[in-house]
């Protein structure tokens, strides 16, 4: 059976990242990842429905 280790220095740490913090406004790649999709100003998108199986 595999083993699970934690790094417990990582998991105590990990609350002080600036994307813990601030949210995607910390995360180093959302600017530019912002940048790449069209504007969906005044369009509908739906995103997570795969098929549409549990959706009507």
């Amino acid at each position: 059976m595999a083993q699970i280790i934690y790094d417990a220095t990582f998991f105590a740490k990990y609350p002080a990242l600036d994307q813990s913090v601030k949210g995607l406004d910390g995360a180093p790649e959302w600017s530019r990842l912002r940048e790449l999709p069209p504007s969906l100003s005044g369009n509908v998108i739906g995103l997570g429905c795969g098929f549409g199986w549990l959706a009507r």
